[in-house]
């Protein structure tokens, strides 16, 4: 049963992929990648990711804990990673904090002016990252 959900699961995935799938795109700003900075998400974007997530866990985030996410990057052969999703101190922002700058922001040589994008899979409630264009750097 478990793989059959799986299997699901992957074949939405995929459906998702031909539709342009992106619900989230961003060009990434100074802040997305510092080092010692969160990835925020708009009140739009994450209205999106409560929406595919089991209730426990955005009753979680909304109280502030750390709500662990797997991220697929789709560009590197569907490495999954572990991330946090949290609510900023004081404010009704959300965003990741571990996880990202290591998996993505440094693994992935992610600069300002670059695109990406992310969605949530319903089924599974693992988000999905993409670099969509990178940023023309001129020496």
């Amino acid at each position: 049963m478990a793989s059959e959900i799986g299997k699901e699961s992957e074949a939405m995935v995929v459906h998702q992929m031909y539709q342009n799938p992106w619900k989230i795109k961003k060009i990434l700003i100074e802040p997305d990648i510092a080092l010692d900075r969160m990835f925020k998400f708009t009140k739009t974007e994450t209205e999106h990711i409560f929406g595919n997530m089991t209730s426990d866990k955005v009753e979680k985030a909304k109280q502030g804990e750390d709500v662990r996410v797997k991220m697929v990057d789709l560009d590197t052969e569907l490495t999954e990673f572990e991330l946090s999703f949290r609510k900023v101190r004081n404010g009704q922002v959300f965003g990741f904090k571990r996880g990202w700058v290591t998996h993505f922001v440094v693994r992935r040589r992610l600069k300002v002016g670059e695109e990406i994008g992310i969605f949530v899979d319903q089924t599974s409630s693992k988000f999905y990252f993409s670099v969509l264009s990178r940023a023309n750097v001129y020496n």
